[in-house]
């Protein structure tokens, strides 16, 4: 069993080489990239411009080993003073997603970077979405969106994320939404939840879950949102589950500077509800989802609190910016006991597997590595405690409503932790950090001219 199980991992690793390795050679991409800048500096009307880059980022998208350095700044240069002077929405739209594929995502607009992490949970979302609306509530004005410059999500919290990210939903209209999804989707007899189960592994129907994601998200793909909404930057997290370890997979709505490198495997060239779907594909309620060569399942099977996968992606896009601020929000937790049972000195199995997941799902561990890492009084996690260990799927009425009063205990009880968050998100850039990033745009613009 062990040898068979080491030929499937080889003939998987030589097919996803195989896989890679398929395409033109180096010198015909280095060739076509060439041709391709060459045609976009030549432009002199917006509508050929806009034409140019969108065939220079559909060609950077298949091929990212062809993004070199060498041609970065001429057509930085040549695009964003295209920007200072179009009025166009359209042609703006279409130079900022070249410019966020490259990386080049701008200054963080606070005086440092905030970023936004929201656990895994199922229905338990609206736990989260509660500690959303007191945090708003401390904003005294702005809505959550528009104090952070980076939102990562993984399953529910991924969700959640898109509608305030994509879809600027203030967080009541974001309960509303989420609260009809639940019950449309998770209202569904026994015996076809059953019969799925048996028959694709998947308890609720996935075709009418990608129909309902199609109807609420669209058909944009991250690429187009980054055009239309250049902050916050959105990532997704999912697991894939056909490489040789469980890896996270990260959908981004923006590429990484051509000299960074990032740990995780991701992109942006998937559709808004693809990357939700796949973020969201919990074993046992739904299907895996394939996309390309990878298969994804729920993200929360491998990093259920995505804070530290987003300050890794924070670093990738802002190295040189600090960390102002970092909010992770979690979906509940139950009380458990902290000592242990000495009247069981074993366990059945079933308690061994359940507590195997429990494990892979915890989310306090990186809460605790995240206190250790980061600047005293930059992160803040709000996570309540549950009066009950609510499912993935739970709509009862009367449950739901203990949801809300546990998520309102939390919030009475925490309010100034709430204000702290508030004051540090709110807190601009320094004049010093004003001119430089304005200095940094106008090297970008001008070149060596100031010498």
């Amino acid at each position: 069993m062990a040898f068979l199980r080491c030929c499937a991992t080889r003939f998987l690793c030589f097919s996803i080489k195989r896989i890679k390795s398929v395409g033109p050679p180096k010198s015909a991409l280095l060739e076509r990239t060439r041709s391709l800048v060459s045609n976009l500096l030549a432009t002199e009307t917006d509508g050929a411009l806009m034409l140019r880059t969108r065939e220079l980022c559909k060609h950077c998208m298949e091929y990212p080993e062809a993004c070199s350095i060498e041609f970065q700044d001429a057509v930085f240069k040549k695009l964003k003073l295209s920007l200072r002077r179009s009025s166009d929405h359209i042609f703006k739209e279409h130079i900022q997603q070249f410019l966020m594929l490259m990386g080049d995502v701008g200054a963080p607009r606070g005086a440092g970077v905030r970023i936004l992490s929201i656990d895994g949970g199922g229905t338990k979302g609206m736990l989260g979405l509660d500690m959303l609306q007191a945090l708003e509530n401390a904003l005294h004005g702005p809505k959550v969106v528009e104090v952070f410059d980076l939102i990562t999500g993984v399953s529910t919290g991924a969700i959640i994320g898109t509608l305030l990210a994509a879809k600027r939903l203030s967080v009541e209209k974001c309960k509303e939404v989420y609260i009809a999804i639940s019950r449309e989707l998770f209202s569904q007899g026994k015996f076809s939840g059953m019969s799925g189960l048996l028959l694709s592994h998947a308890y609720y129907n996935t075709e009418k879950w990608k129909g309902l994601l199609k109807n609420v998200i669209g058909e944009e793909t991250l690429l187009e949102i980054c055009g239309r909404w250049p902050s916050p930057k959105l990532s997704i997290v999912s697991c894939t589950v056909n490489t040789p370890t469980l890896q996270p997979y990260i959908f981004r709505t923006y590429g990484h500077p051509i000299k960074s490198c990032s740990h995780y495997r991701g992109g942006c060239n998937h559709k808004v509800w693809e990357a939700l779907q796949a973020s969201a594909a919990a074993p046992g309620y739904f299907q895996e989802v394939p996309l390309g060569a990878l298969l994804h399942q729920d993200g929360g099977v491998l990093t259920n609190n995505p804070t530290a996968l987003a300050v890794h992606e924070a670093r990738m896009l802002w190295p040189n910016e600090r960390i102002q601020c970092v909010v992770s929000i979690g979906n509940g937790r139950a009380i458990s006991k902290v000592e242990p049972a000495v009247e069981k000195l074993s366990t059945r199995l079933q308690e061994k597997i359940l507590r195997i997941i429990d494990s892979a799902t915890d989310t306090e561990l990186v809460d605790l590595c995240m206190r250790d890492v980061l600047p005293k009084g930059s992160y803040m996690r709000f996570n309540p405690y549950t009066s009950y260990t609510y499912a993935l799927d739970e709509i009862d009425p009367k449950k739901l409503r203990q949801m809300g009063q546990d998520a309102q205990l939390y919030v009475s009880k925490n309010q100034a932790k709430f204000e702290a968050a508030a004051k540090a998100l709110l807190a601009g850039p320094t004049l010093k950090q004003r001119l430089s990033r304005n200095f940094s745009d106008l090297i970008i613009l001008y070149g060596n001219s100031f010498d």
